[in-house]
């Protein structure tokens, strides 16, 4: 693993059995050495979710999805909005997986077995789309907006205290040019863990 690779583009389809990990480029050598360790450790009971590899990615997929639908509900049950997700229930699941994979995509075509679900119930302008929603532009203006702040958090780093954090090379990538929202793609928890050992450490201030 290397923690000067993130946010490349592989050059060829990926055949592996879950996303490419890497560390990003503000990653000390020990941050690397830890999350490779406990990867590692990991790997050593791990499962496949299925016999095929596309399954598996769905699975997987699926779980990492219920990940953000559980962390959502924390945060709005206790003020008393319950976050429900029913395209996670397990009806939903197996009538999903049980479609053929040819026919759950297609070029052109953006979820088409979702599309012919929502038929009538979903506009046929958003029904017809042939790709997701692109976001860069915001990206763009809330880093243009934000930097300043971004890098005042960093200055006193408790990432960086705790040696899994590179401050100078954190502070490269804010100031460099992005052509793709990529190579920062990974600010989002670093910032997020930022924040949160500011709020646990005694005396610590968000």
């Amino acid at each position: 693993m290397s923690e000067r690779t993130a946010g490349r583009t592989p050059a060829r389809p990926s055949v592996a059995w879950g996303p490419e990990t890497r560390m990003p480029p503000w990653a000390t050598p020990d941050a690397v050495d830890a999350v490779r360790s406990l990867l590692r450790e990991a790997a050593a009971t791990a499962e496949a979710l299925a016999p095929q590899r596309g399954q598996h990615a769905a699975l997987a997929g699926v779980r990492a999805g219920g990940r953000g639908v559980r962390q959502f509900d924390q945060v709005t049950s206790p003020l008393g909005l319950a976050y429900a997700a029913p395209y996670l229930d397990d009806g939903v699941l197996e009538a999903a997986l049980a479609v053929r994979v040819a026919e759950r995509a297609s070029p052109g075509r953006y979820k088409p077995v979702l599309a012919a679900a929502m038929r009538g119930i979903v506009p046929d302008a958003v029904l017809g789309r042939s790709t997701k929603g692109e976001f860069t532009a915001d990206f763009y203006g809330g880093l243009r907006r934000n930097r300043a702040a971004l890098l005042g958090i960093f200055d006193d780093s408790r990432l960086a205290r705790a040696g899994l954090l590179d401050p100078a090379a954190l502070r490269t990538s804010l100031l460099g040019l992005h052509p793709t929202p990529d190579g920062l793609r990974a600010l989002d928890p670093a910032l997020g863990c930022e924040l949160w050992l500011r709020t646990t450490t005694p005396g610590g201030t968000p």
